[in-house]
């Protein structure tokens, strides 16, 4: 396996206080190298969802190590965590969170112009995307005018770039 772009050292996620203590994760690791997909299974209950959460940065490990690319993202905090975030994450949600009132081109860029990226590079990103991922025909239209397999891929698109 090539150089690992995830490293999850022992995590541990713990809810609740003394009286009452649920192990939602405990003692996780696992390595994922780059260009690798990894499924998380396990039945319900069993802490995937709070594990990825953790991964994501949207919830903190109690204890263990996560790091991407090298750095130890349990330390970061603020700014530093909002920059992580905005810069090296990509979000692909269950039911897509398409805003409604945005064409697919504006769901795509959005993210892109709040990082203050150029209108130019802006457009060329999310043309290039849209051509790997097959939608350019959708670009102008509306999530509510899109197949469920279009708005799939308009949110991938959007964690993409």
């Amino acid at each position: 396996m090539n150089t690992p772009i995830l490293e999850v050292s022992d995590i541990q996620k713990y809810y609740g206080n003394k009286g009452n203590i649920t192990k939602a994760v405990n003692r996780i690791s696992l390595s994922v190298g780059k260009g690798e997909f990894v499924g998380i299974m396990g039945a319900s209950g069993s802490g995937k969802t709070t594990l990825l959460n953790c991964i994501s940065t949207i919830d903190t490990v109690t204890s263990g190590k996560i790091l991407v690319e090298g750095k130890d993202i349990t330390t970061l905090r603020g700014k530093q965590l909002s920059a992580f975030r905005r810069e090296k994450l990509g979000f692909i949600f269950q039911d897509f969170n398409l805003l409604d009132t945005l064409t697919a081109y504006e769901n795509i860029s959005l993210a892109l112009s709040i990082s203050g990226i150029k209108a130019k590079e802006i457009d060329k990103r999310v043309q290039e995307i849209a051509r790997a991922l097959n939608i350019k025909e959708v670009l102008e239209k509306y999530p509510y005018q899109m197949s469920g397999g279009q708005q799939q891929r308009v949110a991938a698109a959007r964690a993409m770039v």
